[in-house]
């Protein structure tokens, strides 16, 4: 069977033009800037639509510049934000562990949980200890 026949549509990166590929990677940017990745009911259909795409550009868009699928692209916004955030306001150092997960946008306290560790290797009360050590 020729190779060719073998891939999948899946497989078979889209033909997407370049200066879409450039409108999506500014849109992206301002995205990335606004906090809107918070909204815990965002999915790849709501931003696609906030920024004037489809799915298929806006997913294959993120796949070849940020290296990731949708769902990993914003949770590790989400967390990159509320490190930040237990960094930079010794006050979310206080916060319970459910309220930093609602703040960046998790539905639950476990899957924040799971993903903060994923992500930075630790788990949030231990980032938070470490974060406030570093401080005093």
């Amino acid at each position: 069977m020729p190779e060719s026949l073998e891939k999948t549509p899946k497989d078979i990166p889209l033909q997407i033009p370049n200066s879409v590929e450039q409108y999506l990677l500014i849109k992206l940017q301002k995205f990335e800037n606004s906090e809107k990745f918070t909204n815990p009911k965002l999915t790849i259909s709501s931003l696609a639509l906030q920024l004037k795409t489809n799915t298929s550009y806006l997913s294959e868009v993120i796949n070849k510049y940020k290296g990731k699928n949708f769902n990993t692209y914003i949770n590790e916004l989400r967390i990159a934000y509320i490190c930040h955030k237990i960094y930079n306001h010794k006050e979310y150092q206080n916060y319970k562990i459910s309220y930093l997960a609602e703040e960046c946008g998790f539905a639950s306290h476990s899957s924040f949980a799971t993903v903060f560790r994923n992500i930075t290797g630790i788990s949030p009360s231990v980032f938070i200890r470490e974060a406030s050590k570093s401080q005093s």
